[in-house]
């Protein structure tokens, strides 16, 4: 190696999967890149347990012409990072310097090359004396110090042979006010495996306690337009079905039809009826999906085909008490979302659908999180399963989008909500007048409880209504469906 006038080095190292070491050196005409392997183990694990995981350089050695004038020479030069990891849950790769600098220095020197821009800047844009990092080959990145790591890539899948392969450009711009010497920095290359990828979808399980973001992503999403159902995944890929299945909280044991919508979601395709007993923990779903053991002030009652007099307070006003209520017989379906009856229309899962469900007010719903009032705030906890949750009030995983995805909020006819493959019934509500809890209005209205009390859905036989506040009072009793976290 010859060395003239000015020299500027890097030196790269890697952690995980063994160590490697490039070296760059900048004469006043010529710039030699030299990246011998040091040490590397080839199948040596990374992430997580029974996965394995590798890297490997593309060259030993890169060479580049450059000579520094007075008003600064920018030039570069490439290195492909080949992962190879058996991980189906991908990879990724970071780097960063080996300190908490970024500067290139040389010894004897009081002068550096620095890496301390800001955004991004091209070659023509590099100011001189500066050097950074692109992995378009186009725009620059200052050189992260360590502990503050960029991340190359990040895959959430097994690496495709492209994906394996990770091209990182060093870019440098020197004047000739560049005291001579050599200067380095030596930068870190890290690679680590993901956990393994979960490639099941909703009919790979049997519990609604199993259900999980991926699960519900590796389903396919029908069309808005989609009425026919696949209950077997027979028609993995085919837009023109709704994936459909049925699987058990086991919190009681009780089966539920899921179905996957349009809007990419999982949905319960029936309503909550689970019932509760005071005192008795119970198991309750976080916002984000985790579990919490919360324990009901009331059991569920059960209501008459009349109304039910000397009823306890707080079904009529603002309170604490956990309120439910599971509906008379006559009524344990509705058959077309309207008719009550004590027995599905039909036999086989697509009429589970047709099932009443509970009734809950604002404090049962949420699981004792929810405020007197929910105008504007968010519970934190709802009835549902581990892995759901009540819906949002607006936005992602929201009766609003769903009901605007399928055209059906502001109509005049309300049949599409009863009809495949929402399948939404009209149990109509549970309220507290005169002294009396009455299930009013059974068959012509359906009430559904979100995680915002002032964002209940409304249906009636003539209007759908996915942000309804006017009477929707916390002590009311409502309807659940959950979706999938």
């Amino acid at each position: 190696m010859i060395c003239k006038n000015k020299t500027i080095g890097y030196a790269k190292s890697l952690n995980h999967v063994g160590l490697f070491a490039l070296s760059m050196f900048v004469t006043a005409s010529a710039v030699y890149i030299y990246s011998p392997v040091i040490g590397s183990h080839a199948d040596e694990t990374g992430g997580s347990a029974g996965t394995t995981l590798s890297m490997s350089l593309s060259d030993s050695e890169l060479g580049i012409e450059f000579t520094p004038t007075e008003v600064g020479v920018f030039d570069s030069s490439a290195v492909t990072i080949t992962i190879n990891t058996d991980s189906t849950g991908g990879y990724e790769l970071s780097f960063s310097s080996d300190s908490d600098t970024a500067d290139m220095v040389a010894a004897g020197s009081d002068m550096v090359i620095a890496s301390d821009f800001d955004g991004t800047v091209t070659s023509a844009t590099m100011a001189a004396n500066k050097w950074g990092y692109s992995t378009n080959g186009i725009s620059f990145s200052k050189i992260p110090v360590l502990g503050s790591e960029a991340v190359i890539r990040d895959l959430d899948h097994a690496p495709s042979s492209a994906e394996q392969a990770n091209v990182v450009t060093i870019g440098i711009k020197v004047d000739n006010s560049l005291k001579s010497g050599i200067y380095k920095r030596d930068v870190i290359f890290s690679a680590l495996a993901h956990e393994p990828r979960d490639t099941r979808n909703i009919f790979d399980i049997t519990e609604m306690q199993e259900m999980t973001s991926a699960i519900c992503k590796n389903t396919t999403t029908p069309l808005a337009s989609a009425t026919q159902f696949d209950y077997g995944n027979t028609h993995a890929g085919d837009r023109s079905y709704v994936p459909r299945t049925t699987l058990e909280d086991t919190r009681d044991g009780t089966m539920y039809l899921v179905s996957k919508l349009a809007d990419g979601n999982c949905w319960m395709s029936q309503n909550l009826e689970l019932d509760l007993t005071k005192d008795v923990p119970i198991e309750a779903s976080t916002i984000n999906g985790s579990t919490i053991q919360v324990t009901p002030t009331s059991s569920t009652q059960v209501s008459t085909k009349t109304a039910q007099t000397g009823a306890s307070a707080p079904w009529a006003s603002s309170g604490t008490g956990w309120y439910s209520m599971r509906p008379y017989t006559d009524i344990s379906y509705l058959q077309g979302g309207i008719t009550p009856s004590s027995a599905a229309s039909g036999s086989g899962i697509q009429y589970n659908w047709e099932k009443t469900g509970n009734y809950y007010n604002w404090y049962a719903a949420t699981a004792g999180s929810g405020a007197d009032s929910a105008e504007t705030g968010i519970a934190a906890i709802s009835l549902c399963p581990k892995g759901w949750r009540l819906p949002a009030g607006t936005g992602t995983k929201s009766y609003a989008i769903l009901m605007t995805l399928y055209s059906l909020t502001g109509t005049s006819d309300s049949t599409p909500i009863r009809s495949d493959p929402l399948n939404f019934v009209f149990p109509s509500s549970v309220n507290y007048t005169n002294g009396e809890i009455i299930a009013n209005e059974i068959g012509a209205k359906g009430f559904y409880r979100t995680l915002q009390d002032a964002k209940t859905l409304s249906i009636t036989q003539t209007s759908v209504t996915a942000n309804a506040g006017v009477l929707f009072r916390e002590y009311f009793g409502y309807s659940i469906r959950c979706v999938a976290i």
